[in-house]
């Protein structure tokens, strides 16, 4: 008895075979040679065609047949494991109507930026634990933007992995955990973000339906059958994200329990019993795996961009021609804890999102030409990188993580003793190493609905770790050599300009204290309207009392007049609003009015709710007028300030102060 696993990577196409009764894998196959192309018609953009995936898995698939000689019959369950983020679009005939959108393609940054403060920050990452940012939902936006020939033809968006099961089995549907990635579930309300997809302008219909992670998803269809040499009827029974599925691969389930993994970037990934956001979304929250039993399991996501490239670039540019990374450790191995000094700050591969999505560039500090060499390099690298999982756990853990063990996979920067044991030390945590991969994971998994296993925990349980690294005694050279790298780096970000709200803990702080004030502001702003609307109200009464009071010169009348006029002296006051606002925002309106003179009162008051993140729908209830109105003054108040079309008014407002 078998369980086929696939795992849809950017790079290949990889399919492993489990053997159920002797619980071991016997087979991988790793498909194409080369890298997959990625397509990138602009600076930013990241494409791939859907149909090459598939190509590349049906060729993978009869290797591995081929390879291992197990009859198809023998197969009892498909899992598929994938590339996050991607969007692949459908038309009624399940034909792909363009390339996907994968995950590193940066063209819908803005429009989640934008959605983001129009629909309130507060909002979104209680609801959605994340911004919308330039994920699967943003990257539909700008089709719908760009593209409108392609999106009025879309029947179903879906996931890489979403895609494959289709595929397969001619199934369409998705998961809880696929939609989180996509910021399209709403964790508060435990259902489709459909408000974010009205504020998108999106139909709902778009979405599939949703079925379990560990479900039968569908059955392999005859046409998937004859592509792939598999059997007709082959349940596909488990389907997740790359990152989840990694996690659960290495057994990491429940609270307290860490994966990580440094190739090119590094991520770390948590688990975590209970909805949780970073108001600096410098991590990312999704559904892990098990969510759906108690909706409780949520794995929070961090990703450092500077991580295994910068040793790559040491092995490629300073190592001697040839020189393996085993050769590296030796001779990195040959020299003290904190490099004698040398200090290197790793982040060369583009904004750290960690860091506030500051790209500050790799730099190497504390250089002596006397005294360091080759060897001090190659040591300094590997404890940068560790330093900078370190300081993206401190974020992770500030937000509630517990951290009992990391479980890491049997590659990547991991094997080195060096990088491996400066973590554990700094953490007092120990590693282990789990012989595991993307594909024999979702193979496992694929058990799971299938009965073979009685649950996710027995489908992994089994696995024992072939390495462990335990703290070093020496945890005190460890810690000096993180502080003085630490302060390097907080010295780095506090002396440049970076688009984040915060670099340090001061910072942070400092974040958190605008984010009161913010909330403090938005709630007397909004009390000031009221109070304004109550003394428009007051002397509307007044002046129809005063006219029936002309009339019937009634006694009574003429004794509520002057008690209303009493009111009135002590309420009335049409700057009300600018005052209270003005308090707490730094002379705000005070300042915009002697910038552009031309601004009406009720123009101001629009532009001081957007310097509040208002959403336009916000403004319109406050200020008791229709969005399509509060869209006209927009539109006005853009003309006199002479902001072209794009420019963000709240991010225009957010730079002006006294």
């Amino acid at each position: 008895m078998y369980l086929l696993g696939y795992d849809i990577g950017t790079s290949s196409i990889k399919a492993s075979l489990l053997d159920v009764d002797n619980n071991s894998i016997i087979g991988t196959i790793s498909y194409p040679d080369r890298e997959m192309d990625i397509i990138s018609k602009q600076p930013g953009w990241a494409e791939q065609q859907p149909e090459v995936w598939w190509s590349h898995l049906c060729i993978a698939t009869k290797k591995l047949l081929s390879q291992t000689l197990v009859d198809p019959k023998d197969i009892k369950g498909i899992g598929i494991s994938y590339q996050m983020h991607g969007l692949v679009l459908i038309d009624k005939d399940h034909q792909v109507l363009r390339p996907s959108i994968i995950w590193c393609d940066s063209r819908a940054v803005d429009i989640g930026d934008q959605a983001f403060h129009h629909m309130g920050e507060s909002f979104c990452l209680r609801n959605y634990l994340n911004s919308p940012g330039n994920f699967t939902a943003s990257k539909l936006k700008w089709v719908k933007e760009n593209e409108p020939y392609i999106y009025r033809k879309i029947y179903k968006i879906l996931l890489p992995g979403d895609y494959i099961n289709m595929k397969l089995s001619g199934s369409i549907n998705t998961t809880i955990s696929g939609l989180s990635e996509g910021i399209l579930w709403n964790f508060k309300e435990k259902e489709k973000a459909n408000k974010l997809l009205e504020h998108y302008g999106i139909d709902k219909r778009l979405l599939p339906g949703i079925t379990p992670t560990f479900s039968e998803m569908g059955r392999l269809n005859k046409s998937a059958a004859i592509q792939t040499g598999l059997q007709e009827g082959t349940p596909i029974t488990y389907r997740a994200g790359d990152q989840p599925n990694n996690a659960m691969s290495l057994n990491v389930l429940r609270k307290g329990e860490v994966a990580a993994t440094c190739g090119t970037s590094g991520v770390v990934y948590g688990i975590i019993d209970r909805p949780i956001y970073d108001i600096g979304s410098r991590v990312n929250a999704f559904a892990h795996v098990n969510y759906e039993k108690n909706y409780d399991k949520i794995g929070i996501l961090l990703c450092i961009n500077g991580a295994g490239i910068t040793y790559n670039w040491m092995q490629k540019q300073i190592a001697h021609l040839g020189m393996s990374y085993d050769e590296m450790e030796e001779l990195a191995s040959s020299i003290p804890i904190g490099s004698d000094g040398l200090k290197i700050l790793p982040f060369g591969n583009g904004a750290e999102r960690m860091l506030s999505n500051k790209n500050m560039g790799a730099q190497i500090h504390n250089l002596d030409f006397n005294r360091h060499t080759k060897a001090h390099l190659f040591r300094a690298a590997l404890e940068s990188i560790a330093f900078s999982f370190i300081y993206g756990i401190n974020i992770m853990k500030d937000l509630g993580l517990d951290m009992n063990v990391i479980k890491v996979g049997n590659d990547n920067m991991f094997k080195s003793s060096i990088f491996s044991s400066t973590i554990a030390s700094l953490l007092g945590n120990r590693i282990e190493v789990i012989d595991t991969t993307g594909s024999s994971g979702a193979a496992r998994a694929a058990g799971v609905h299938s009965g073979i296993f009685d649950s996710v925990e027995d489908a992994f349980d089994k696995e024992e770790p072939i390495k462990i690294y335990n703290p070093k005694n020496s945890r005190g050279e460890y810690q000096e050599a993180y502080n003085q790298w630490l302060s390097l780096l907080k010295n780095n970000l506090e002396n440049s300009n970076t688009n984040g709200f915060f670099t340090t803990t001061k910072n942070f702080e400092d974040f958190e204290l605008h984010r009161s004030l913010i909330t403090k502001s938005k709630t007397i702003a909004s009390n000031s309207l009221k109070l304004e609307g109550l003394i428009k109200l007051i002397q509307d009464v007044r002046k129809d009392i005063k006219s029936v009071h002309q009339e019937t010169k009634n006694p009574k009348l003429k004794d509520i007049l002057s008690q209303i006029g009493n009111i009135e002296l002590k309420t009335q006051n049409k700057d009300v609003f600018e005052e209270h606002f003005d308090i707490l925002n730094d002379g705000f309106i005070q300042t915009l009015k002697k910038k552009h003179p031309s601004l009406k009162f009720d123009e101001l008051k629009v532009c001081a709710m957007l310097k509040l993140n208002l959403s336009s729908k916000e403004i319109a209830q406050n200020l008791n007028l229709s969005i399509r109105g509060i869209e006209t003054k927009r539109y006005r108040i853009r003309k006199k300030l002479g902001i072209k079309r794009g420019i963000s008014l709240i991010k225009h407002f957010a730079y002006i102060s006294h």
